[in-house]
């Protein structure tokens, strides 16, 4: 291994230490608690070394969605080399995406945070911030697949545009997605326990309902 192979491997690895770091801060306090100097403690660096790496923390969210979209894209991308039918794969993507929160909740609360202040228009200077964005794109442009899939197998109605379905589910499953994440990390969902609606259930039911929506009414291939 050449000296400039080994430095970026040590790079590499310096700002893993400090995405770690910050994840365990956002898990135990919010990404509105901790700060940067609670990083370079725990993540055993120098503020100077921090800054290197990460601009603000601003920037330093950003990192970690950076971070997060690459690990569930990959996921994603599996999904879609399975030997299943489309609709299947629409399933499935959708249960990847709610058991990526389920796992990984300091994840989910940086995309929150991304998407609040990329929805506010405001300019950020991150190389972070269109790399989010582009793999957000491609996330999305799997579920489309998924549904030309469905409509060449004939399991996915073909009235539909499937672009405009991909965002009809998007949309849909967002709203599930955070009613997970709410249940996880506050209590905004206490009248849920009192009536006895778990969102394993839901979620259950809210596939059922989508399922049924989109499915052709032909049998495969015909």
């Amino acid at each position: 291994m050449g000296v400039a192979q080994r430095k970026e491997r040590e790079k590499e690895f310096k700002r893993g230490l400090i995405l770690e770091a910050a994840e365990e801060l956002i898990l135990e306090k919010g990404h509105d608690q901790f700060n940067m100097d609670e990083v370079a403690e725990r993540a055993e660096v120098s503020k100077g070394t921090l800054y290197l790496y990460f601009t603000s923390k601003t920037d330093l969210i950003f990192g970690i969605v950076h971070k997060a979209s690459i690990m569930l894209n990959a996921k994603i991308a599996e999904v879609l080399t399975r030997d299943i039918p489309g609709i299947e794969l629409v399933h499935n993507i959708a249960v990847e995406y709610l058991n990526f929160v389920h796992e990984h909740p300091e994840f989910y609360g940086a995309m929150r945070f991304y998407e609040n202040l990329r929805d506010s228009k405001e300019e950020y200077s991150s190389e972070y911030f269109e790399l989010c964005e582009t793999y957000a794109q491609q996330g999305f442009s799997y579920t489309i697949r998924a549904i030309q899939i469905g409509m060449q197998d004939g399991t996915i109605d073909k009235r539909y545009d499937p672009k405009e379905l991909a965002l009809l589910i998007w949309a849909s499953s967002k709203g599930m997605v955070n009613l997970s994440y709410l249940q996880r990390s506050s209590h905004h969902l206490e009248f849920l326990d009192g009536m006895d609606i778990k969102i394993s259930t839901l979620f259950d039911h809210f596939m059922d309902f989508l399922e049924n929506g989109i499915a052709s009414t032909k049998k495969p291939n015909d």
